[in-house]
């Protein structure tokens, strides 16, 4: 009895120093907020720079990195535009897309194979660009194959002249866009 309950009781403090923390170890944990490399996290010209995006910053460090003014949120409108419009384009169901990205408003405008239907269409399209834009967008997308040489056409319009106003353009699109809904 003496003898299970030893072996019991060494097997227990084995299984204890196993799992201790090794003290002996020079090579400091990297997951370890003490141990931070505030030089290493904004590197951005290395190798692994396109792969994942990182920054981690205190409240003190923030406020030193932004006393001049706040940051602005910069969008490649275009990209943005290329990335929902070749999303939707992987789906099968999609013929033709259109997508215009202003500063708030996401215009898709659709062709749709016969197996799917217009809502779920345009709630695909939707959700496809809330996946992709921040949250202060409003998107609309139609099926209306009318719509996207309208689309075309106000993008060719504002390359031709930048001053074009194009809010009165847009809204006329949205407004075509929700008569179709």
């Amino acid at each position: 009895m003496k003898k299970g309950l030893g072996i019991i009781l060494l097997s227990f403090v084995i299984t204890l120093s196993a799992c201790a923390p090794n003290q002996n170890n020079s090579e400091p944990d990297p997951l370890d907020p003490k141990n931070r490399n505030p030089e290493m996290e904004t590197d951005t010209n290395g190798p692994s720079r396109d792969q994942i995006g990182f920054v981690r910053y205190t409240q003190d460090e923030f406020e030193q990195n932004n006393t001049s003014k706040p940051k602005e949120i910069h969008i490649d409108r275009n990209e943005t535009a290329e990335m929902i419009t070749s999303i939707l384009l992987q789906n099968p169901d999609f013929k033709e897309v259109a997508t215009l990205v202003t500063d708030e408003e996401a215009l898709i405008a659709f062709e749709a194979s016969d197996n799917i239907s217009k809502e779920t269409a345009i709630d695909n399209a939707e959700k496809t660009a809330m996946s992709i834009l921040p949250g202060y967008y409003t998107i609309h997308a139609s099926n209306n194959r009318s719509l996207i040489h309208n689309i075309e056409t106000l993008h060719y319009s504002v390359m031709e002249n930048e001053d074009t106003d194009i809010n009165p353009l847009v809204q006329e699109i949205v407004d075509t866009m929700k008569k179709d809904d």
